[in-house]
C-alpha cells in the first residue's frame, strides 16, 4: 500500500509544459527545459526553433504535428541540436537540422549519458565517425578494485539474434560492433538488453 501511494504521488508531481511559436506556456524549448523536473512532459507544437537544446533532467520531449509538419530543431550551422546529458530521457516525433559540420562531435543528438535507443526510424546515424561508447566505474572500493567496464548503448533494431545481435557468452553485449549508419562510426559493445535504471 505504501509503495502505489508513493508512485501516486510521485506522478501527480509530473508537469505537462506545452511549447509553440504562439500560445503556449514557452515559445523556445530550452525555456521549457530550464523550468521542468524530473518526470515532467514537456509537448512542442509544429514550428521550426532555431535554438541548441540541452537536456539535463529526466523528462519525455515530444513533437507533436499541430498540422504542418513535425517541429523542427535548427542548429542553424553550429554545435549540436540535441545536448543529452540526462538518463531516463524519451525524445520523440522531431525533424533535426543544422548541426556544425567541423567534425569535432556535433550531432542530432548528442548523446553524453547512457541511453538505449528504441524504436526509430533511423536508429543511429554517424556520418564523422563520433564514439559510440564510453567506460562505466562503480563508485566506491568496488570501482578502484573492478576497474573501468566500457559499455555500448542499445538499440532496439540490433538486439535479436535476427538482427545480428548474439550473445553466446550471455556477458549482456552482442558478440558483433554495431556499424552505425552512413559512416565509420561503430558500437563496439552493443548492449542486448536496455539499460536499467
Amino acid at each position: 500500500m505504501i509503495l502505489i501511494l508513493i508512485a501516486i504521488i510521485g506522478f501527480a508531481n509530473a508537469a505537462r509544459i506545452t511549447v509553440a511559436p504562439k500560445g503556449a506556456d514557452y515559445s523556445k524549448i530550452q525555456g521549457a527545459l530550464n523550468n521542468a523536473s524530473d518526470g515532467d512532459v514537456i509537448e512542442v507544437q509544429s514550428g521550426r526553433y532555431v535554438e541548441h537544446v540541452y537536456i539535463l533532467h529526466s523528462v519525455s520531449l515530444i513533437g507533436v504535428d499541430t498540422g504542418s509538419g513535425r517541429p523542427v530543431i535548427d542548429a542553424n550551422g553550429s554545435s549540436s541540436a540535441i545536448t543529452l546529458r540526462a538518463n531516463g530521457t524519451r525524445i520523440e516525433g522531431f525533424n533535426l537540422t543544422g548541426s556544425g559540420g567541423c567534425g569535432c562531435g556535433n550531432a542530432g543528438i548528442f548523446i553524453d549519458s547512457s541511453n538505449d535507443f528504441l524504436g526509430n526510424r533511423v536508429a543511429a546515424n554517424d556520418t564523422v565517425g563520433n564514439r559510440w561508447s564510453m567506460e562505466m566505474k562503480e563508485e566506491g572500493l568496488m570501482g578502484l578494485l573492478k576497474g573501468a567496464k566500457v559499455i555500448g548503448n542499445h538499440y532496439s533494431d540490433y538486439d535479436e539474434p535476427g538482427e545480428g545481435c548474439n550473445d553466446t557468452n550471455s556477458d549482456g553485449f552482442c558478440d558483433e560492433p554495431r556499424m552505425i549508419r552512413n559512416g565509420p562510426g561503430i558500437d563496439e559493445h552493443p548492449l542486448v538488453a536496455p539499460i536499467k535504471g
